[in-house]
């Protein structure tokens, strides 16, 4: 049976491993001896502190997407009233034959 259950956010798999290298370091001369030592311990530690360096990296980064999708929506509907009025002007100003030269497909 496929067990059908949703990754983690990156936020709680840094989560589980604090709460696990805690732990571990609580524990240590008894897991010492399994071999997971303090060279084991200060390199899980250094990892889990670039883990969280990156998702806060990561973090920033989709907020400034955030804002820059909207800047560029409200720029893009900028762009669709002034495509409208030209076309407007240009279906008023000029035969239907040179409409395509502006990009407009003519209609009946």
């Amino acid at each position: 049976m496929l067990n059908i259950m949703p990754k983690s956010s990156y936020a709680e798999q840094i989560n589980k491993a604090q709460v696990m290298l805690s732990g571990l370091k609580g524990n240590a001369a008894q897991i010492a001896r399994r071999g997971l030592d303090e060279a084991f311990l200060a390199k899980f530690d250094a990892d889990r502190d670039e883990a969280v360096a990156l998702n806060d990296a990561q973090e920033k980064l989709k907020a400034d997407l955030v804002s820059k999708t909207a800047q560029l929506d409200s720029k893009l509907l900028e762009l669709d009233k002034q495509v409208s009025e030209a076309q407007k002007i240009v279906k008023i100003d000029f035969d239907k034959s040179r409409w395509r030269e502006f990009g407009i497909e003519a209609k009946r």
